[in-house]
């Protein structure tokens, strides 16, 4: 009874595990971006090998935002251009080096919305934050596994 039980354990935390996007799509000033979350998450460790940070939160407090903020960066959900490069420059990252534009033909592309998934499909635009006008231009991610 034991083993299946650890079974069960070992299966979910895989499922978990599995569950984090590789690339996501963002939109960012009207532009679709497919964003590098490996890159991201391998500079993250790196940064935490040498001694630069040791958590998440301390990468949060570091760049000057929530560390909800952070995991959501990581999670691959929508966060502001701003709030994305200050992430990549404590990263030691530049902004072409995980993102690069998709072409809006792309298969790969599709919409969905930040907070409830019901924005239209196939030319939709860029959500705002009703808080920071112009701020959040991320309008869409689509989690993509391999």
């Amino acid at each position: 009874m034991r083993n299946v039980a650890s079974r069960l354990r070992q299966h979910r935390a895989m499922r978990r595990m599995n569950s984090r996007p590789r690339e996501v799509t963002v939109w960012y000033r009207g532009i679709p971006y497919l964003l590098n979350l490996v890159i991201c998450r391998r500079a993250l460790v790196a940064r935490q090998v040498e001694g630069t940070l040791d958590s998440m939160e301390s990468l949060a407090k570091a760049v000057g935002i929530s560390r909800s903020t952070a995991s959501r960066f990581f999670s691959g959900k929508p966060t502001s251009l701003a709030v994305t490069l200050k992430i990549l420059q404590a990263l030691h990252l530049t902004f072409d080096d995980v993102a690069q534009p998709v072409n809006e033909q792309d298969e790969r592309l599709r919409v969905v919305g930040p907070d409830d998934g019901n924005l239209a499909r196939n030319g939709a635009q860029p959500a705002t934050d009703p808080r920071k006008p112009g701020d959040l231009d991320t309008a869409a991610v689509e989690r993509r596994q391999a």
